[in-house]
């Protein structure tokens, strides 16, 4: 029997056109899908997958389960899931804060682990100052230049920000972090 959960994220990557390999042949796509299904969770998409912190970060194995029971659903991107305005308006801010940033060209795989593993680390302790986020990013994470880390910790603060907390004051000190990542 297919997943919901599986056919609404398979809707998610339709709409970012995002074509994958076969994941039950591909490391690579089995990769992405875990961490993107994650980011769109945390996000706020309705995913029943439970997800724990792995080896590259996020991993469910109740999506692994879905993947490899229907892999060529990842391939032809084929579903009759409807994404409602909520999840596209999410799915856009995960392109926009993610899958779109300049150091996605270089480091695509890095920054997704990055920015899934530190936004599953601000969802379980959100009190986490940045600091304390950083160091335990990259005592789990040691292989991550440190440079990538702190882009995924204020790319998460872009992610999680919510538009009625944004003063002027917050947009100022968003533009001057915005030009240090540049």
């Amino acid at each position: 029997m297919m997943s919901k959960d599986l056919k609404k994220f398979v809707s998610a990557l339709r709409y970012w056109n995002m074509y994958l390999n076969r994941p039950d042949r591909n490391y690579n796509s089995r990769f992405k899908i875990q961490k993107l299904a994650y980011l769109c969770k945390s996000m706020g998409i309705t995913l029943n997958y439970q997800f724990s912190l792995y080896i590259s970060g996020p991993y469910s194995t109740g999506l692994t389960r879905d993947y490899y029971e229907n892999p060529q659903l990842i391939e032809t991107l084929e579903t009759d899931y409807k994404l409602n305005e909520k999840e596209v308006e999410l799915l856009d801010k995960i392109n926009e804060y993610v899958l779109i940033h300049p150091v996605t060209n270089d480091y695509e795989s890095e920054f997704l682990e990055a920015v899934s593993t530190v936004q599953y680390l601000k969802k379980k302790k959100p009190n986490l100052l940045d600091d304390e986020i950083f160091v335990r990013t990259k005592e789990i994470k040691q292989h991550l230049k440190e440079s990538l880390i702190v882009i995924a910790i204020n790319t998460v603060k872009k992610l999680l920000f919510k538009p009625e907390y944004l003063t002027e004051e917050v947009q100022e000190e968003i533009d001057i972090w915005d030009k240090a990542e540049d």
